[in-house]
């Protein structure tokens, strides 16, 4: 997994110095720190330790943020394309691009997930839990307002991968590698967005979408500007994940 986290830092750079997008409120684009587009060569070992557009770059992936709740304020078709055409950008094996991404914007259809959303879950937690009465009622009385939260973003993005690509295994890769870069991006113009999997099952999707059998569902993340911001989480020190050489 390191090589594919590399491939994510690598193409997040090059989407910053090909686009030179920076995020000054909400849903704005500006021009990174500096002006112009970022340097993306490498630092030597005598110069200052990092530029303004490479900070930028590191700040923007440290403030993604997954987000529940969201402002109504609609996300522009411009937007919405070119945080597909960054996802799009992704590393890929044997660049495959198995990627399908289906966009939902009607309202009307995401207030009908809403609700068949709630039936899915309940009935799944019922399944596999099997909780007791009183806490089953309680998550039915419950699970309805959060999932209007859940489903208040303006703009939803199904990222799908096809299974009739040429290396279909690898799939598992490439679909997380091009939503980590559709989150990225956008972030970078005031957006959150959410890897949201639990509440939304592939197989109840393809119905209720009629996605086709041959793709596959990586996750269904919203895209708008939240209603606030949720704080960084807590993160383990970075020593906890590296091994240098060997174990």
């Amino acid at each position: 997994m390191i090589r594919e986290f590399r491939s994510i830092l690598i193409a997040a750079g090059l989407f910053a110095a090909l686009t030179g997008f920076a995020s000054d409120g909400p849903g704005r684009a500006a021009v990174p720190p500096g002006g112009g587009l970022p340097s993306i060569a490498p630092v030597q070992a005598s110069a200052p330790p990092y530029t303004p557009q490479q900070e930028y770059l590191f700040e923007i992936i440290k403030s993604r943020r997954t987000v529940r709740d969201f402002r109504p304020d609609p996300v522009p078709r411009e937007h919405v394309m070119k945080i597909l055409d960054m996802a799009r950008s992704a590393p890929t094996s044997g660049n495959q691009q198995p990627w399908k991404f289906l966009v939902v914007q009607d309202r009307a259809k995401l207030d009908r997930l809403k609700v068949e959303a709630v039936s899915w879950f309940l009935e799944e937690y019922d399944k596999r839990m099997k909780p007791a009465p009183e806490r089953l009622a309680g998550m039915r009385k419950q699970l309805p307002a959060t999932m209007a939260k859940v489903l208040s973003a303006p703009v939803y993005v199904a990222v799908l991968t096809d299974s009739r690509s040429p290396y279909p295994p690898d799939c598992r890769y490439d679909g997380p590698l091009a939503a980590a870069l559709l989150m990225i991006a956008a972030r970078s113009l005031g957006y959150g967005t959410g890897f949201y999997t639990t509440y939304f099952p592939e197989e109840r999707m393809r119905q209720f979408f009629g996605i086709p059998d041959r793709y596959n569902l990586v996750c269904f993340t919203p895209i708008g500007i939240p209603a606030e911001w949720p704080p960084a989480p807590p993160k383990k020190p970075l020593e906890d994940f590296v091994v240098f050489e060997k174990f």
